[in-house]
């Protein structure tokens, strides 16, 4: 009978001892998915140069908020059983301004992620009226490939003003990176270079996951 205490005791301090050991593994598990998070975001404790160099739409949006349509007038949706980041570029009916800068700076960068290009698509999304048919022959024939789309711009603006970046994008030069869940999560403009970009890209897909 003077033994049941102490087995009882026993117990208790394994159990404790279970508790402890378990709590220690999930805070390692846990712990370094808390910084990048915290690093992404803020960057703070991250070196200047691996900042993202991109400006971070705060807070993202989704991008069927902007209720894209195919060129056919069809709801546009990404293909579920692929996951990939998608930079869109938002271009005026006779692509003038910045739209072919911005169009050959994402051609030559998708160009130099090599094996991981096909982990990026570009997205043209026209925002004006009728698109001449010698421009977007032109543009087909430039940037094989890439996908097409129209915004709702009532929709887009809508969405955009409740972020950090309310401005149009045509005014501005933006283009926008979507990440692999549909959310435009960052911006560039004409100011950002192509290596920029090629920082962002890389970085942000050596710690994404891969389908």
């Amino acid at each position: 009978m003077s033994d049941a205490p102490r087995t009882d005791e026993r117990e208790q301090q394994l159990q404790r001892r279970g508790r402890i050991i378990a709590t220690a593994l999930m805070a390692v598990v846990a712990l370094p998915m808390l910084i990048a998070y915290v690093f992404y975001h803020t960057g703070v404790g991250i070196p200047d140069g691996q900042i993202n160099k991109g400006d971070l739409i705060d807070p993202p949006q989704r991008f069927s908020q902007w209720e894209p349509r195919t060129l056919n007038g069809e709801p546009w949706q990404a293909e579920p059983e692929q996951k990939r980041w998608r930079l869109i570029v938002p271009i005026p009916s006779d692509c003038s301004g910045h739209c072919e800068e911005n169009l050959y700076l994402t051609r030559q960068v998708h160009v130099r992620l090599a094996d991981k290009a096909y982990r990026v698509k570009r997205l043209i999304m026209p925002m004006g009226g009728a698109m001449e048919e010698s421009v977007r022959r032109f543009l087909q024939e430039e940037h094989p490939g890439t996908e097409w789309v129209r915004p709702d711009r009532a929709s887009m603006m809508a969405s955009l003003k409740q972020t950090n970046q309310p401005e149009p994008p045509l005014d501005s030069g933006r283009y926008y990176l979507m990440d692999q869940e549909g959310f435009v999560m960052m911006s560039y403009t004409p100011e950002h270079s192509g290596s920029e970009l090629l920082k962002d890209l890389k970085r942000l897909l050596r710690y994404s996951y891969d389908d």
